[in-house]
């Protein structure tokens, strides 16, 4: 029987959940925090704090959807 490959969402929502941090998925797409607030700021990547913190999250799924095939 073939397994399948889990996609790359599959496999960050398996690391760190439905919530990431600026960090985690700066180290996950190779790519500084900074850029991604950069996203943020023009509306291309949500961001949302969690409770009356004021900690900032991106949904996983946002995350890996920066993430596409190009060849």
């Amino acid at each position: 029987m073939k397994t399948r490959t889990p996609t790359f969402a599959e496999e960050l929502a398996d690391e760190y959940g439905r919530w990431m941090t600026y960090a985690q998925a700066a180290k996950e797409l190779n790519c500084s925090a900074r850029h991604l607030r950069h996203l943020t700021e023009r509306g291309q990547l949500a961001c949302w704090t969690i409770g009356d913190t004021q900690a900032l999250r991106l949904k996983t799924a946002d995350v890996a959807a920066l993430m596409r095939r190009v060849a």
